[in-house]
């Protein structure tokens, strides 16, 4: 029995993976979520516990361990995309149960941002008399100025990038491509590391495409990038706390403070759902809530 589940969900996995073109991470997720259902069953087969009942059961065991309600509601997506699948492929002939489970109400989680000024303390903090301080520079002046992911900073090409019109092409989740505009401020300091990045190339193995390389010509990864931002954070003591994604969030943030177009951010940002984007109109609200408290005379009744 364990065997046949275990073929099912590699099976599910592989096309979510290669067919689907889902993250890596969403993929390893919703494969934990499985193996846990198909190991609370004790070794039961997936298609004959696939039941309502089952489902219900696996949850309340899973809620009964101090899962949150955003963990629980990523285990009903999982089990709802399993059920689709093994209905598309014929392996289940009834409906999927899955369907019928109410998803978990997820409370909204308002990322963190900085202001303005807490975002230029922190760029203003790489010396830009080095290299390797052009390029930490570069790579934050891409964060905030584009909005992009670590992941989609480690990997930006240099055929990715037009420095005369500014704008970078861009390859974010589900492999789904985006142009983004980039502020001159950020083309300029994209120029200048640029025009000095061959010295960190000339005695070891150079990555040709890729935009932001180690000291020995590696190309980074999305840890190295965090690395980075969490230097230039410990040297702006009001950006304390900041990461990749901070940047990314004061992007959409400010933005949408100047009057931006909420699809135009999702497009930006490169989200699947409005809905996704929709969360950084929380945040401006709640500043022009709080503003209006502090400044209405009715405010503070």
């Amino acid at each position: 029995m364990q065997e046949e589940n275990s073929d099912l969900i590699e099976d599910f996995c592989g096309e979510l993976l290669y067919g689907r073109k889902f993250s890596n991470n969403t993929v390893r997720a919703y494969k934990a979520d499985l193996y846990r259902f198909t190991n609370w069953q004790h070794a039961g087969c997936i298609l004959d516990g696939f039941t309502l009942t089952e489902l219900r059961g696996f949850l309340r065991h899973e809620a009964s361990r101090g899962l949150d309600s955003k963990s629980l509601a990523r285990e009903v997506s999982s089990l709802r995309t399993f059920g689709n699948w093994l209905l598309e492929t014929e392996r289940l002939h009834a409906n999927n149960p899955a369907k019928l489970i109410a998803m978990p109400r997820t409370p909204i989680s308002l990322p963190g941002f900085l202001s303005v000024s807490e975002v230029r303390q922190v760029i203003d903090s790489y010396d830009e008399s080095t290299v390797l301080g052009r390029r930490n520079r570069a790579i934050v002046e891409l964060l905030y100025g584009a909005g992009l992911r670590a992941s989609e900073t480690a990997s930006a090409t240099l055929s990715g990038l037009n420095l005369n019109t500014g704008e970078i092409r861009v390859i974010g989740k589900g492999k789904r491509e985006r142009i983004v505009p980039l502020p001159e401020l950020t083309c300029r300091s994209l120029r200048s590391w640029i025009n000095c990045r061959g010295e960190l190339t000339a005695d070891f193995a150079d990555e040709p495409e890729t935009v932001f390389i180690s000291i020995r010509g590696r190309k980074l990864d999305p840890r190295d990038i965090r690395r980075i931002v969490a230097f230039g954070v410990k040297n702006a003591a009001r950006a304390a706390g900041a990461t990749p994604h901070t940047f990314r969030h004061s992007f959409a943030t400010h933005l949408l403070d100047n009057g931006a177009d909420l699809r135009a951010v999702q497009e930006m940002l490169g989200h699947a759902s409005l809905s996704t984007t929709q969360v950084y109109t929380h945040l401006t609200m709640e500043r022009l809530r709080e503003a209006y408290r502090k400044a209405h005379p009715r405010g503070e009744e």
